[in-house]
């Protein structure tokens, strides 16, 4: 098998796996194999992910570089989701009661 380049892997990978909503793993032997690369370099990696996020999915590695996982980007603003620890914005706006806005002693 003949070294694939990152974008080559890449477009490969979309068209094997892109239909998984749930994404897919790949160790690193699988990348070996698959990219016919005797080894697998960091920017190696990220030149796929970079491939890949203009299709909307990334491709990372766990911390011992063992185990590769492709998935779809999220699309929703982390803010959208409600952030529950955050404080309610300070306002110096306070409602005024409705008895106190009738025009008395005119």
């Amino acid at each position: 098998m003949s070294m694939k380049s990152a974008k080559e892997f890449a477009v490969w990978m979309i068209d094997r796996f892109g239909d998984q909503q749930q994404g897919v793993y790949l160790q690193r032997a699988d990348i070996k194999e698959l990219s016919g690369r005797q080894t697998i370099r960091q920017d190696f990696i990220a030149d796929i992910h970079a491939e890949l996020t203009r299709h909307g999915m990334g491709f990372v590695t766990d911390s011992i570089k063992e185990n590769y996982y492709l998935f779809y980007l999220p699309q929703q603003y982390w803010k959208q989701v409600a952030d529950r620890y955050a404080s309610k914005p300070a306002s110096n706006i306070h409602t005024i009661e409705a008895s106190k806005l009738t025009r008395r002693g005119r």
